[in-house]
C-alpha cells in the first residue's frame, strides 16, 4: 500500500509557537508559517488513512491552534 498524506492548513493567533510545536509531532514531514489566511500550512503523512488521522488529531490538540482543514492529497502519474 502507498503511503498517504495531507495538507493541513492551520488558524492560529501564534504561527510561529504553533510551527516550533507541530515540527516535533512524528508524521508531519514538513511545517511553515505563511503570509496571510491560513496562517501555517503541513504536511503530514502516514501508512494509512487511519495513521494519518492520528497525526492531524495531535495538531488539532495544541492549544494555540484555533482550527484545522485537512485535505487528502494522492500522486496522479
Amino acid at each position: 500500500m502507498k503511503k498517504v498524506w495531507a495538507y493541513v492548513f492551520i488558524t492560529t493567533k501564534e504561527p510561529r509557537k504553533v510551527v516550533q510545536s507541530i515540527r516535533k509531532i512524528p508524521g508531519v514531514a514538513k511545517a511553515d508559517a505563511l503570509f496571510g489566511s491560513p496562517d501555517v500550512v503541513a504536511i503530514v503523512g502516514g501508512t494509512d488513512i487511519s495513521n494519518m488521522d492520528t497525526v492531524i488529531d495531535r495538531i488539532a490538540e495544541n492549544p494555540l491552534v484555533a482550527g484545522t482543514d485537512s485535505k487528502v492529497a494522492r500522486w496522479i502519474d
